[in-house]
């Protein structure tokens, strides 16, 4: 209707746009030759939460200060919450690599992939619209993954800490958002590319019940996936009522060990 609209009025040549296929999501982590520069590379930082800051075991935001003005290269932030620093001349990545070893930043190959791959919003105290935490707790959920030795499962995992959803877990493959005082809405089967919603497996959990639902996930995607689908398409085409199933046997199971 628009552009019929725009048509008639003012006598717009409008064509019909072709569709566009969405592109893959790429994730940029470690070190890539950079296109058209003279031989120069750029480096992917994975930044949990997109929160750069420094720790008593990381010391991520002053290792990035110093390569940044000791080389003065360039910086992207990416959709994923990742760091570019790019235009890094080929002779300087040993000594980029050598930096970021003294401050105690881990290489993107010693990370597991679910860390890398999470996104979590701000959420408490930093929103005001937020109902429960997000950055702080995903941290968590993610760690006890990996204890449970579920961590390089391909899968994204996204969380929020209300339903404005800023961190879009309606479209992840297991996405999270905050819903009343401490309790969370768990949704599954989006797209990776944004194209599909995902459906809600659970419509409210308390924080305590979070980790064994997520393990119980994590194992149906690694053992009951014969096809080999993706994780998002496994749990889209995956009925939900055969979903919990699995996910709640799968927490028995892993009790009676």
């Amino acid at each position: 209707l628009v552009k019929q609209q725009l048509r008639e009025r003012f006598a717009i040549r409008l064509l019909e746009a072709e569709p566009q296929a969405l592109p893959e999501i790429r994730y940029h982590h470690g070190w890539f030759a950079q296109a058209g520069s003279g031989g120069k590379f750029y480096f992917g930082l994975p930044v949990e939460h997109g929160r750069l800051r420094d720790t008593a075991q990381c010391q991520m935001r002053s290792a990035v200060l110093r390569i940044v003005d000791e080389l003065n290269v360039g910086v992207r932030i990416t959709p994923n919450q990742d760091l570019l620093l790019t235009h890094i001349p080929a002779q300087r990545r040993d000594w980029v690599d050598a930096i970021f070893k003294e401050y105690g930043v881990p290489h993107p190959a010693s990370q597991s992939q679910m860390r890398k791959f999470s996104i979590a919003c701000p959420a408490k105290p930093t929103c005001g619209l937020a109902m429960t935490d997000a950055e702080r707790l995903l941290p968590n959920f993610v760690s006890a993954l990996e204890q449970a030795g579920l961590s390089e499962i391909d899968v994204i995992l996204r969380m929020a800490g209300c339903p404005n959803a800023c961190s879009r877990p309606s479209t992840a493959e297991i996405g999270i958002m905050g819903y009343g005082k401490n309790d969370f809405v768990i949704q599954v089967g989006g797209a990776r590319d944004g194209s599909r919603i995902g459906k809600i497996l659970y419509e409210r959990l308390p924080e305590a019940s979070m980790i064994p639902i997520l393990s119980g996930i994590m194992r149906a995607i690694r053992d009951h996936n014969p096809q080999g689908l993706p994780a998002g398409d496994f749990l889209h085409v995956t009925p939900l009522d055969e979903l919990r199933r699995i996910v709640e046997s799968n927490n028995d199971a892993a009790l009676a060990e």
